[in-house]
């Protein structure tokens, strides 16, 4: 019995999945009534687009319904994979990567990859590899025809064809052997089951619907082609003309309905769906967007949008935010707003910050990348301290760090770390584990010493407690770092990067009791916990693969296992939230599809976003591919990106119900114009200059207006900005919420600051008249009447009274690099001292002649560098080096010194 095929066509609004879901509820409807439920299949291309279908198909008809079997493609194909008796596994993304580097790697060993050979170690190769592999297998093409079709391109390639069409040939026979499959073979496998007869929990249908699609891969084809043959009736919908003009925007549509026509079996009908509903703004964009411009008739009406240029990203957000929250309290539920960029992504946690700072609540659609959250960088930073040999960076990125706080008695809640970095910059010693550890062995038995011959010193009591946790501090760190020099196996690594995280104190991180971080705090424990999971998750699938090969696993060294980690953790997200309802929708454009939203507001709308720039395929150009798919492959043409851009923007466009918001930064952020998307212009072309214009909203100026006002920190500059205008409604208005108190106090501090510096005659303590008399007397007894200022002294005072009070007043010093470089200071003092010494000594022995002879001169300079100067207090190599060209600038001086001496008594003679 052939089955009832039809292919639904329309435009975007045209009534499909309206219709299709009125035939879906009847057939559930007549399937209860037979009491045979689970007859039908209703197909979905999103995870969203399924949960709406599910959600629209109740009804006062049918306000209950059992097995509504309402699939994903995916979950279909899952579905029947789980339900064979010897179930096929799926191979996750991170044994995916790890999968294709250990074949690089033993196709390099037997000097089987030599195109390649410069860039197979990298991430990079890697990359371009699994995704060549996954375009390859969404068309399913095989290896050995990928191979073939390329034996017949007229380049000079070949060593490169051979190379791609091994890797995938050995990553085919891999899956296969382990009984796994991708992301991409999951289709296969369940194509060849259902070939098979292995429907699992399915039999016949009464009803299958595919509602959303605008094509279909290969595979997906064969298993319509089944799914046909085992149903009565077969409803397929396709977003296509009736009366086709826009032949680029649907092009995809044209070919999937000629390619279902060809395929599925029985008489295929075509039903246009047309619109009813009265003219509106959605109906032009439905209708006309990307037409023919010369036979578009613009709309006089524009109601239902709105489009907005904004300087800034940020500012964006927070006009994009401004427009959500008037929505909000307009009484529109937050589950009925949907904002949405090109990618999430590129606005990185301004989404965030501005809307909640707003208190709107939203869902972040997009998973999140582990290596983006702090957590995850600071445990990668334990490794790398070892990696860079203690550079004085590293080491105080992970002693400064709020993810480290060891239960060490060495630590001493911190104190430690700054005596450590203190030393450091003073020793000059930036990078270096072995000389780190030796100098400051030297530098505490000296202190030792000191603090022993002079007992009655508290200063050098002080310093010696300084060296000390220094000292020890080191010790410790170096001790548990141990570990991590040799060579373990991966699974060794991951419990020593465990450990050390929790040697270092890492869960003490979000077990604080600080007021204000509590949804840090339960971010980084909720990423440590999945973190965890991974590496465990990762531990597994390594070693399932190792004995694929039928081998023992290689030790590895520090660099390769942090390496090899971060490559399998390439792509691995996270998402923080789970819970949509009453939430905001923050969405990327592609997840849009397919969905029915009231409220839309459409952001980064620039001429970057739509469409994107075409990246050039670096395996093959586009003139290859042409050949290649004349030869009988299909791979994807720059055209039909093209295409596929103007396709995604119309059903992004097109989705809204009752409002549409547009909005794109005008302003770079280094204050470049920029302009809007060429669709986006395209869109407003559809509507008539009055109808439809930009609106030029957001300023740079941070003051915002009184009806844009969002935030706690908008309340707080607009109550100052009244404040200053004698309206003191506002502000008093906020001293009464207790968390504006304090920020109140120190707005009215720095008021009151404001009023002495710039509104009371003279100097005042603001520019640093001392008014406590313990503070004029200490003044006094530190510089008194008769107190004779140095040169140096005069000279840093008149460039900076305020560092002038720190340094000499205060006694705090400005923190030095550690990096060794020209101390010219010291070199000063060295050469004032050198001579101080040697005029006294020549001028004691009575002759003065002596002054101006350089045979005396010369030899007495350079004993006397050799005492002042010496090498005993050095550390290291560089250090000696450094020392031995200081010492030989000073000698040439010397020499010079010695000349001049000779020319200045000659002088002195003939003028006597």
């Amino acid at each position: 019995m052939q089955p009832e095929v039809q292919i639904l066509t329309g435009i975007a609004g045209s009534g499909k999945t309206d219709r299709l879901l009125d035939e879906y509820r009847s057939a559930l409807q007549e399937g209860l009534k037979r009491h045979v439920p689970g007859k039908t299949l209703w197909l979905s291309p999103t995870v969203r687009s399924r949960r709406q279908v599910l959600d629209q198909l109740l009804s006062p008809e049918m306000p209950v319904c059992f097995a509504p079997h309402v699939f994903t493609f995916e979950a279909f194909a899952e579905t029947i994979l789980q339900s064979l008796d010897q179930p096929v596994q799926t191979l996750p993304e991170i044994s995916k990567r790890y999968l294709l580097r250990s074949i690089v790697d033993d196709l390099v060993a037997a000097g089987q990859i030599q195109y390649f050979s410069s860039i197979a170690g990298t991430t990079g190769f890697l990359d371009l590899i699994s995704h060549f592999i996954s375009e390859l297998k969404r068309e399913e093409i095989w290896p050995e025809q990928f191979s073939e079709a390329c034996g017949r391109l007229k380049t000079d390639s070949r060593q490169k064809d051979q190379e791609l069409a091994l890797i995938y040939d050995r990553y085919q026979v891999a899956l296969h052997e382990m009984r796994r499959y991708d992301s991409e073979g999951r289709f296969w496998s369940a194509r060849t089951a259902l070939q098979e007869g292995m429907w699992g929990p399915f039999g016949q249908f009464d009803l299958i619907v595919l509602d959303g699609f605008a094509d279909f891969t290969h595979t997906q084809y064969e298993i319509l082609e089944l799914l046909a043959a085992r149903t009565s009736r077969l409803l397929i919908s396709l977003p296509l003309e009736n009366n086709l003009r826009r032949q680029d925007l649907f092009a995809k549509s044209v070919v999937a309905r000629q390619v279902l026509e060809n395929r599925l079996p029985g008489t295929i009908h075509c039903v246009a769906c047309e619109r009813d509903a009265p003219a509106s703004s959605r109906s032009q964009i439905c209708e006309a967007l990307f037409d023919n411009p010369r036979g578009i008739k613009p709309s006089p009406s524009a109601e239902q949008i709105k489009v907005l240029a904004v300087a800034g990203q940020r500012n964006e957000l927070e006009v994009l935010a401004v427009e959500i929250k008037q929505l909000l309290l307009q009484g529109v539920p937050p589950e009925e707003i949907s904002l949405v960029f090109r990618s999430t992504l590129e606005y990185g946690d301004l989404i965030h910050e501005t809307l909640s700072a707003a208190g709107i609540p939203y869902f972040l659609g997009q998973e999140q990348e582990f290596s983006r959250f702090p957590v995850i960088r600071a445990i990668f930073t334990f490794l790398q301290i070892e990696l860079d040999n203690w550079s004085f960076d590293s080491l105080m990125s992970i002693l400064d760090s709020n993810y480290f706080s060891p239960d060490w008695p060495e630590y001493k809640s911190g104190i430690a770390v700054r005596c450590l970095s203190r030393i450091l910059r003073e020793l000059k010693i930036d990078s270096g584990k072995t000389d780190i550890l030796n100098a400051l062995e030297k530098e505490y038995r000296k202190a030792n010493e000191l603090c022993a011959r002079y007992p009655d010193q508290p200063k050098r009591q002080a310093i010696l407690l300084e060296m000390e946790s220094a000292y020890h501090l080191a010790k410790r760190l170096s001790s548990e770092t141990q570990k991590l020099r040799g060579k373990e196996l991966f699974v060794t690594w991951i419990e020593i990067l465990i450990s050390l995280a929790n040697e270092f104190g890492l869960p003490k991180a979000w077990s604080s009791e600080e007021p204000g971080t509590e949804a840090l705090d339960q971010r980084d424990q909720l990423v440590w916990e999945r973190f965890q999971k991974l590496l465990f998750h990762a531990v597994a699938e390594v070693d399932q693969i190792e004995q694929f090969h039928q081998r023992e696993a290689a030790p590895l060294d520090l660099l390769t296992f942090r390496s090899l980690l971060l490559d399998l953790l390439e792509q691995q997200t996270l998402a923080l939230q789970t819970e949509e309802t009453g939430r905001v929708q923050v969405l990327d454009a592609s997840q849009l599809r397919s969905l029915s939203v009231p409220y839309l507001l459409v952001g980064g709308l620039s001429e970057a976003s739509f469409p994107r720039s075409h990246r050039e395929d670096c395996l093959y150009s586009e003139k290859d591919r042409g050949e290649l798919n004349e030869y009988g492959l299909s791979l994807k043409r720059h055209a039909n990106q093209q295409q596929e851009e103007m396709l995604l923007f119309y059903e992004v466009m097109t989705r809204f119900s009752k409002r549409l918001i547009l909005s794109y930064p005008a302003i770079s952020s280094t204050g470049q114009p920029l302009f809007a998307s060429p669709y986006l212009t395209a869109l407003m072309d559809l509507f008539e200059p009055g109808a439809l214009s930009v609106r030029q909203v957001g300023e740079l100026n941070p003051l915002p207006r009184r009806e844009q006002a969002m935030s706690a920190r908008d309340l707080r500059i607009l109550a100052i900005d009244e404040l200053k205008r004698n309206q003191p409604g506002l502000f008093l208005q906020i001293l009464e919420e207790p968390g504006f108190q304090a920020t109140a106090r120190n707005i009215l501090s720095a008021a009151e600051m404001a009023v002495a510096r710039f509104e009371q005659e003279g100097f005042t303590e603001y520019e640093g008249i001392m008014v406590s008399a313990a503070t004029r007397q200490a003044i006094h007894e530190r510089f008194p009447q008769d107190y004779e200022f140095s040169t140096t002294q005069l000279e840093l005072y008149l460039a900076c009274p305020f560092q002038f009070f720190v340094q000499n007043v205060l006694g705090i010093e400005v923190p030095e690099p550690p990096e060794l470089r020209t101390n010219f200071l010291q070199r000063g003092i060295h050469v004032h001292s050198i001579l101080t010494r040697l005029y006294e000594q020549l001028g004691s022995e009575g002759d003065n002649t002596q002054l101006y002879e350089a045979d005396q001169v010369e030899p007495l300079f350079l004993e006397l560098l050799d005492k002042r100067v010496s090498d005993s207090d050095v550390e290291s190599k560089l250090q000696q080096v450094l020392l031995s060209i200081e010492k030989q600038i000073l000698k040439d001086w010397g020499g010079l010194f010695a000349e001049q001496s000779v020319t200045y008594g000659q002088l002195f003679e003939e003028l006597w």
